[in-house]
């Protein structure tokens, strides 16, 4: 970490998730004094949903129609940011720069099953 940092290490944002200037370059062949994990990337919020409904057909015979859905709010879930923060001896344009997202959009799946 940079000593001499202040203001919001988080910006929270896909262009920028973390700011660049909280970080210093370690003296040549020592480690830094920031631990593994600190920082965090996005939160993944997903909502499952499923509706089946069984029609019997007989006594023994029924038809199950399912409808599931997955992320059914269409939230977008960004992917971890990128933690390369030195290019060199300088800040590198891409630190902190979000590139993908960690799920795929609304997905809808319809079936029927015939239960005997």
């Amino acid at each position: 970490m940079n000593p001499s940092f202040t203001g919001s290490l988080l910006t929270r944002n896909q262009t920028q998730w973390f700011n660049p200037a909280a970080f210093s370059m370690p003296a040549a062949r020592t480690w830094g004094n920031l631990g593994r994990g600190t920082l965090r990337g996005p939160d993944l919020q997903t909502v499952d949903l499923s509706l089946i409904k069984n029609t019997p057909l007989t006594e023994r015979v029924a038809l199950q129609f399912r409808a599931e859905f997955f992320n059914a709010l269409n939230h977008t879930n960004f992917g971890p940011p990128n933690p390369i923060v030195f290019a060199g001896n300088s800040i590198s344009p891409s630190a902190g720069l979000i590139t993908t997202t960690a799920t795929t959009s609304r997905q809808i799946q319809l079936g029927l099953k015939v239960i005997y």
